[in-house]
């Protein structure tokens, strides 16, 4: 489960970063065409709300699976290791929680977002599709979530005190 699950954060990291080249590509393009021939392109602005939609929701489970998220740990430092792993499997768990929470809430507003037939403003590019990408990448980060909380407290119960 645990390499499913990362070759899965990993297939959807190298996505977002393939949106994200094409969206520098669009933007550099967008940018010449306005300062050379001040003809902008048109839906240059909606492809890079999606774009970058889309590269935050696919990105989030790689960067938790290897653990690079922003953490100040200066407290935890202070516990005894058992204490620090307990915390750790408690704070990932939660985390599994908030992010199933969010991904069922996110999935509830693309349904509303396809009943509303609701589009982007100069290409009309309908919405939920994007929003289901974010359920599938939250979903992706509460499996990873859950995964380190699992670890964390295998480790936290079975560590050698000696």
């Amino acid at each position: 489960m645990k390499r499913w699950i990362e070759q899965l954060a990993r297939f959807s990291h190298r996505l977002a970063q393939c949106i994200l080249f094409m969206m520098a590509i669009y933007i550099t393009i967008d940018v010449l065409s306005r300062w050379m021939w001040n003809k902008p392109i048109l839906g240059a602005v909606d492809f890079t709300e999606l774009g970058l939609s889309m590269v935050i929701f696919l990105s989030i489970a790689y960067t938790h699976v290897k653990e690079e998220h922003i953490s100040i740990d200066f407290v935890f430092e202070r516990f005894p290791k058992r204490m620090q792993l307990v915390l750790h499997a408690i704070i990932h768990f939660l985390t599994f929680i908030l992010m199933v929470l969010i991904g069922w809430s996110t999935s509830e507003y693309a349904i509303r977002l396809y009943n509303a037939n609701t589009t982007t403003g100069d290409l009309t590019i309908p919405l939920y599709p994007i929003a289901w990408v974010a359920v599938i990448g939250l979903s992706l980060f509460a499996l990873s979530a859950l995964l380190h909380a699992i670890r964390y407290m295998h480790k936290g119960v079975f560590i050698n005190d000696s």
